[in-house]
């Protein structure tokens, strides 16, 4: 009975051991597990004493750390943190053990090495106060990213600072509204006033409607858009900036953020504004100067022309030619010798041109080239000047042809002093003869010499003939004495019409006098007086060009006591818009080398230094009249 009894017992407890056994098992394995996870937990757990000193730690927390687990026991942690970081951690220690609250805070770890190592601490005492639990997390790439976005932030406050652009960002849906503080400089106000409302109402009032057009297309469309606009400050000073406007749109194309840049452009427009005045003041004095104007830039090709540049070349080599179109259409390349290319070089050359186009009078043009230095020594241009110097070199051909006729004339002179002297003689002895035909009858009755009587006669009639033309021509090519005296002019007419007669283009010519009988003299200079009505014979031979009426007449007007002086051709006349400039010097109508223009101011000026004056008439076609008054000599 006693067996059956305890049997039982035994078999109870037997159940009872292997139920214990299996949960020592269970909780080993149990221990096990969270033992590994606390180890490999993916941060660092500490045990701290009152005094920081390490009671137990993770595998996470020693590699944390870098140093082995087991040397970390008993070790105190403030010694493990950077020294500036060291007060943080012994107040905060403080503050846990003192609060029995989960307290947090970040700190420097003093490793060693190149890269320290931030971590952040969350700490809560025990439940017996004597020891606090500490969870730290490695933040070191969490506060590298924060550095680098805070230097991030200061490089683009300062480059937005700089280059005076300011940005901002809005949400359409609910007004929100972010600026940075360079828009806010820009705009001149604080942060709390930065406002959608203030915003818009800073924009100039001209330029808003545009502005809010924009702004509100880019809000509906999501359209990107630039524009340039004016502010109206509230201290009433304006402002130019320049903004671009950039939506960001979610995937069903609503527009959800708004990003703008709004740079402060008023200086580059104040140095437009004063480039564009400087570049019209410029233009204008280019424009004013009465040469031709030609800037060439580093390639020879022409960069900016004055309006006076098309009366030298033509359109097309302006417009689309070099140097070498406009100074060497000839050639194939330009020669060293080309003014654009030496100004190029750094040289000041002075040279000129011969002009020849088709359908165009040659033209002389004197070319100056001046080289323009860039300021940074690198490409040169051109600064070339043309001046048409066409009518100062035919003056000049004209005046060395002038100078060369007055040689003649002194040569004429001379030599019609050597003819007189022998027509003299032969005038003498014709004479002689003629008077002995007469003393000796016996010689007119020798038939042998019957024809000798006339031929002497018109020997001594043509020898006295050659010497009255010499007489008028010394007398016309005598220097004058400026000295005045009384003066017939018609015997002055007369000589000189006795030269004209004889001229080989007036042979073909009618030339007429009637001068009046009984005109008083004159009291003048006989020499230039000559010259004067020489002038108007010769004007007058040229306009009827070998054929045709001249018409030279005398008069004398009691009424003013002056004489009168026509001299008339029946010419090709001078045109109504060039009469009054006839008496211009070096103004001509002629062909070049066939007068320079100063006759007709030579012949007014001498007139008028006799107190006398010279009117003209004229048709084209028809024929001219000079009139010449003269101051006759009181009786």
């Amino acid at each position: 009975m006693s067996r059956m009894r305890l049997a039982p017992g035994r078999y109870e407890l037997k159940k009872q051991l292997e139920e214990l056994r299996s949960a020592n098992k269970e909780l080993e394995a149990s221990r096990d597990k969270y033992a590994l996870l606390y180890d490999f937990a993916p941060v660092g757990y500490f045990t701290f004493d009152r005094e920081g000193g390490i009671r137990a730690v993770n595998l996470t927390g020693a590699n944390l750390m870098g140093i082995d687990r087991s040397l970390l026991i008993s070790r105190s942690f403030e010694h493990l943190v950077a020294d500036k970081d060291r007060p943080v951690f012994v107040d905060f220690l403080q503050r846990v053990f003192a609060n029995h609250d989960k307290m947090t805070c970040r700190l420097k770890l003093g490793k060693g090495g190149s890269h320290p190592v931030f971590v952040r601490i969350e700490a809560m005492a025990s439940g017996s106060g004597d020891e606090c639990h500490a969870a730290l997390v490695d933040i070191t790439e969490r506060k590298r990213a924060e550095e680098y976005l805070q230097e991030s932030e200061y490089n683009l406050a300062k480059a937005q600072s700089m280059s005076h652009v300011g940005s901002w960002r809005s949400d359409p849906l609910t007004g929100d509204l972010r600026v940075s503080d360079e828009l806010l400089r820009i705009m001149r106000l604080k942060r709390e006033e930065a406002t959608p409302e203030i915003l818009a109402s800073l924009i100039h009032p001209d330029d808003r409607d545009s502005v809010m057009a924009l702004l509100q297309q880019g809000s509906e469309q999501g359209t990107n858009y630039e524009i340039e606009h004016r502010l109206l400050l509230r201290d009433g000073t304006s402002k130019w900036v320049f903004t671009i406007v950039e939506p960001a749109v979610n995937i069903a194309r609503q527009v959800v953020k708004l990003y703008g840049t709004t740079q402060d452009i008023t200086e580059r427009k104040q140095d437009e504004v004063r480039l564009r005045n400087k570049k019209n003041e410029l233009q204008a004095i280019f424009d004013s100067v009465n040469d031709g104007v030609i800037v060439f830039d580093h390639n020879g090709s022409i960069q900016h022309l004055n309006h006076i540049c098309p009366d030298f070349f033509p359109p097309e080599v302006l417009s689309e030619g070099g140097c070498r179109d406009v100074f060497h259409p000839e050639l194939a390349v330009s020669p060293h010798t080309c003014p654009v290319e030496l100004a190029l070089r750094g040289e000041r050359v002075e040279t000129s041109m011969v002009s020849v186009r088709d359908g165009h009078d040659t033209r002389y043009i004197d070319i100056t080239a001046n080289p323009i230095h860039d300021e940074l020594g690198e490409k040169t241009r051109a600064l070339v000047f043309l001046r048409d110097v066409t009518l100062k070199r035919v003056h000049e051909m004209q005046m060395i042809q002038t100078e060369k006729m007055s040689s003649i004339g002194v040569l004429a002179t001379g030599i019609a002093h050597e003819i007189n002297n022998p027509l003299t003689s032969v005038a003498g002895y014709a004479e002689a003869l003629l008077r002995r035909f007469r003393d000796e009858p016996s010689l007119n009755s020798d038939s042998r010499l019957d024809d000798f009587t006339k031929y002497l006669e018109v020997i001594v009639r043509e020898a006295y003939h050659c010497k009255g033309i010499i007489g008028s021509l010394l007398n016309f090519g005598r220097k004058s004495d400026g000295l005045l005296g009384n003066v017939n002019l018609n015997a002055l007419l007369t000589e000189i019409l006795e030269l004209i007669r004889h001229q080989p283009n007036c042979k073909e010519m009618e030339v007429v006098a009637d001068l009046a009988e009984n005109i008083p003299s004159m009291l003048g200079d006989p020499s230039s007086l000559r010259q004067v009505f020489m002038n108007l014979l010769i004007n007058a031979c040229h306009a009827l060009n070998h054929r045709g009426r001249i018409e030279i007449s005398t008069t004398f007007s009691k009424k003013d006591w002056t004489i009168h002086v026509q001299v008339h051709d029946t010419g090709c006349g001078i045109a109504p818009e060039v009469i009054d400039r006839i008496w211009d010097p070096f103004f001509t109508t002629k062909e070049v080398g066939k007068g320079i223009g100063l006759g007709l101011a030579l012949t007014y000026n001498i007139v008028n230094r006799h107190g006398g004056e010279i009117t003209v008439e004229s048709r084209v076609g028809e024929g001219t009249t000079f009139t010449v008054m003269l101051p006759a000599c009181c009786e």
